[in-house]
């Protein structure tokens, strides 16, 4: 990795995403750009545009001046940081504009969750829109005996969701490379719950030839990635259900996977795999889209 954009949120008393960040950017090399967000409605203020604009600056200052606090509490002279605030109300379109224009290796930003609600509209749009990996961050810390899961999709023949699965496992790789971990992979045998529940296939029966059918798949991703077979795990059920269990058996610190990078009408109607594992991982997630398989 060679540069990282962080992302501050001024609503988490605990940095993650600063910290994971610097982790990383210790770990790998990378320089990092961290930027923070205000905006405030002014409408009650008089609308002389030079009482508005002396407003915003006094917030952008504010603002400035708590991330130069959370900096000098990181202490992270050791590395090379650049730091701006910026005043935006639609902060995933600053990002996703913003990296358009600058390369980054990944957006690293707090995934915000809650007992009824777990993410924001903006991590949402970042998944499906921004042009380059998203990696939000969760609340545990990393652990050298914790592997990173990289969730692939063996079943296509689709040349784009080869190269994803690629570039997948390759980030992956990478990651657990530069922290010293495990790599390992999760594939879904997903099997339609309609044909289970009417019991028409014997489902045991199916289920054994659809993992017959994938060993050379398998042979293939081991010689390739130089891994253990043991590391490879088979589950049958939804990807969004088979990905967080297995992610929890294993104490993963982190999640990779593919996203359609679907937008609009139709990644609501059609949905996404990524969005739906979301909702029950508990864990760091990096979304990398096919467009990213290219970088």
């Amino acid at each position: 990795m060679d540069k990282l954009l962080i992302v501050m949120d001024p609503d988490h008393k605990h940095q993650k995403a600063l910290a994971r960040g610097i982790e990383l950017a210790r770990a790998t090399g990378a320089n990092l750009e961290i930027v923070a967000f205000t905006h405030e409605h002014l409408g009650a203020l008089p609308s002389d545009p030079t009482v508005q604009q002396r407003a915003r600056d006094a917030l952008v200052d504010i603002r400035q001046r708590w991330l130069d606090q959370m900096l000098a509490l990181a202490d992270c002279t050791d590395l090379q940081v650049s730091t701006h605030t910026i005043w935006e109300k639609n902060i995933h379109q600053w990002i996703i504009e913003h990296c358009s224009r600058n390369r980054f290796d990944a957006v690293i930003k707090t995934g915000s969750r809650s007992e009824t609600f777990f993410y924001t509209p903006t991590d949402w749009h970042l998944i499906r829109e921004c042009p380059v990996p998203v990696m939000l961050v969760a609340e545990h810390k990393w652990s050298q005996a914790h592997p990173i899961l990289a969730a692939v999709d063996l079943s296509s023949t689709k040349p784009v969701k080869k190269a994803l699965n690629a570039r997948i496992i390759e980030q992956a790789t990478a990651l657990a490379k530069a922290l010293g971990t495990q790599v390992h992979l999760v594939h879904a045998l997903h099997i339609s719950e309609v044909l289970a529940d009417l019991e028409i296939i014997n489902m045991a029966e199916h289920e054994k030839k659809r993992r017959e059918a994938l060993e050379p798949v398998l042979t293939h991703l081991c010689n390739t990635w130089h891994l253990s077979r043991e590391s490879i795990h088979l589950a049958a059920g939804p990807a969004h259900k088979v990905i967080p269990s297995i992610a929890s058996k294993l104490k993963a610190d982190m999640v990779v996977i593919g996203t359609s990078g679907k937008t609009g009408l139709k990644a609501r109607v059609i949905g996404n795999t990524a969005e739906k594992v979301l909702t029950h991982l508990r864990t760091d997630l990096l979304a990398i889209k096919p467009g990213d398989a290219g970088q």
